[in-house]
């Protein structure tokens, strides 16, 4: 059954589109969701040989995504879904692979359309002449992509500025949970650290950058419940700096390739961790 569902991908036949799980339990549910969503697809592609008498100059409705590469029409009902949806995936889209991507791209097309919804783009016209058309399917998975990243580089254009400078100076000495960044004193914070690189960094190997990332994410997850943060010391001003997130992921996505190249040697810095 593995070997079949694998062959299936390869044809972009997910596996949880089948009626068998890997156990053998059959579940039509998500079989004839995939089903149903091929034939909006299908659908949608024969659209475009329709005559141009039924397809001419749709009129906007509140549950239409109106695509114009602006923020002027992002007041609509249905942009506004579109929005929340491209929201809701982010935090997944950014790190998952190139299959569950177009996944989430297709899984969004359709939640619009079972609302719907149209994607309409602006054929000619100004205000309220502007004449619409309906955005063929190929060119709507690209736009949805294209969403996807515009959306990325808003959010890391202020982190990129943030990141001029080194951190955050904070008050007062490191706590116990605290990871300390370069050549400083031990601390627990980094023996946890240590402890999750080591035990973690077959896995990290083995995963592809994305995925990489949402675990080295994950790691810092663990950090900041138990209390922790992320310092490294202040040396001119003196004191503690605390360092962005941006900061902190790239050091540890270090720490997991030094701790592969110097296996089994090890070295420490802050006590526990390979050297930067």
């Amino acid at each position: 059954l593995t070997e079949c569902q694998y062959q299936l991908s390869t044809y972009g036949i997910l596996p949880q589109s089948l009626p068998l799980d890997a156990n053998g339990n059959i579940n039509l549910d998500p079989h004839l969701s995939w089903i149903q969503s091929c034939d909006m697809e299908e659908k949608l592609g024969r659209s475009a040989s329709l005559k141009a008498s039924e397809l001419a100059h749709p009129t906007p409705n509140e549950k239409d995504v109106l695509l114009t590469g602006g923020r002027s029409t992002n007041q609509g009902r249905g942009t506004q879904h579109f929005r929340a949806l491209i929201h809701d995936f982010s935090s997944e889209y950014d790190y998952c692979t190139d299959m569950r991507k177009r996944q989430i791209v297709r899984e969004i097309i359709d939640k619009i359309y079972q609302s719907g919804g149209r994607f309409l783009k602006p054929q000619q016209g100004k205000g309220a002449d502007k004449v619409w058309e309906e955005v063929p399917l190929d060119e709507l998975r690209k736009k949805v992509m294209q969403t996807f990243r515009n959306r990325r580089r808003r959010l890391d254009a202020p982190k990129q500025k943030a990141n001029n400078s080194i951190g955050i100076l904070i008050s007062g000495d490191p706590l116990p949970p605290d990871v300390i960044f370069g050549r400083a004193r031990r601390n627990p914070g980094n023996e946890l650290l240590h402890r999750l690189i080591k035990e973690r960094s077959q896995e990290y190997e083995s995963l592809n950058r994305g995925v990489k990332m949402r675990l080295v994410e994950g790691i810092m997850k663990t950090i900041t419940d138990q209390g922790g943060r992320f310092l490294q010391p202040a040396s001119e001003k003196g004191g503690w700096l605390e360092v962005s997130s941006d900061n902190a992921r790239e050091r540890i996505s270090k720490y997991f390739r030094n701790h592969r190249r110097r296996r089994p040697t090890t070295a420490t810095i802050g006590g526990s961790l390979p050297r930067e």
